[in-house]
């Protein structure tokens, strides 16, 4: 009697099956992250709603050493940054094998606004949401979705948009939201066009999907390995080179001018202040305490979380300076415009 013979497995299958596997990792980072920022940010909700006030750790700028202020920063982000680091080699190494890759193929509206959802629930800093730019970009080829997901993360963060509306004025939380939209939905796109970052070469799909398992779990190592080795350096160096020049800038002293001078010097010290998520605020509550102008505040709240030294750096190295330059006069714009028509 003879015995029948084994069949060998399709390819198709196994690849199904690495298919599911890369968007179940991408999807559990993605959860737990969500759950790790809404549960602080819940927290804050509830604290600021309860006491009137939002309580935070204070950051030291002035008369402590841009080293030091690093530190004290990364000692508040580093659980961020981490999720940031992984999500991105998550990305970078399953985009393009897997269906996700659609996300971004569609219109530019339809674009724009997949990287809006997609960036947003993240609820990362700049400086944390930094590195996903270059994986984005590199696989879908799109300077104008890669930046939304990378300002909407810090722009559209839905924990700081609920407290800037518990504890601000409506025009000044109102005038935050439409500022952020403006620049995640249509700025990205302006940039992109205006910069025309370089097209980068990448294996096809159908080169990419057909890899062993442990070829695909060599890929995961790999792309955490390029994020650390290649892209946190430059986080880290534009942390420490924000700390430094804010060590050397007085926000009340950037007050103490005329109004349009004051709005000018604040959104420009917004553009270069690295904040952890939600420092934002008593930032702008201090602008008002002042007695700042309302606009100043408001450029204080859109612009110190869109972007500063650290995603300017890693987005100008990983596409081209143009693009960074061009981001960081349209947020200043942005925010400079806005403030000066709140009155």
């Amino acid at each position: 009697m003879s015995s029948r013979p084994t069949l060998a497995k399709p390819k198709s299958a196994d690849s199904q099956s690495q298919v599911v596997f890369q968007v179940v990792v991408l999807v559990l980072l993605l959860v737990l992250l969500v759950n790790y920022k809404w549960a602080a940010g819940l927290g804050k909700i509830q604290q600021t709603r309860a006491s009137g006030s939002l309580h935070l750790v204070k950051l030291q700028f002035p008369g402590i050493s841009s080293f030091n202020n690093a530190i004290g920063y990364l000692k508040i982000v580093w659980p961020a940054l981490i999720f940031g680091i992984l999500i991105s080699a998550a990305v970078r190494t399953s985009l393009s094998r897997t269906p996700l890759h659609r996300m971004f193929q569609g219109s530019v509206v339809r674009d724009q606004v997949a990287a809006t959802l997609a960036g947003a629930p993240l609820m990362l800093c700049s400086c944390c949401v930094a590195s996903i730019f270059p994986a984005v970009y590199q696989r879908t080829q799109k300077v104008a979705p890669a930046l939304g997901v990378t300002l909407a993360s810090p722009s559209l963060n839905p924990a700081a948009l609920t407290l800037t509306f518990m504890l601000f004025p409506l025009r000044i939380s109102a005038l935050r939201l439409a500022m952020a939209l403006l620049l995640v939905l249509v700025g990205s796109v302006l940039v992109a066009r205006i910069a025309q970052a370089p097209i980068l070469i990448r294996p096809s799909t159908s080169e990419e999907n057909q890899i062993t398992w442990l070829g695909l779990l060599a890929s995961y190592a790999k792309s955490v390995a390029y994020i650390s080795l290649r892209v946190v350096p430059l986080i880290l160096l534009g942390i420490w080179a924000s700390m430094w020049i804010m060590s050397h800038l007085s926000l009340t002293g950037a007050l103490s001018g005329a109004r349009v001078l004051s709005i000018l010097m604040i959104a420009l010290f917004a553009v270069l202040l690295t904040l952890p998520s939600l420092f934002e605020i008593p930032l702008a509550l201090s602008v008002l305490a002042a007695g700042g102008p309302p606009g100043a505040a408001a450029a204080l709240l859109f612009a110190g979380p869109a972007i500063n030294l650290p995603s300017l750096l890693v987005i100008g190295r990983y596409s081209n300076w143009k693009v960074a330059v061009s981001l960081a006069l349209l947020v200043w714009g942005i925010a400079v415009v806005g403030a000066l028509c709140l009155r």
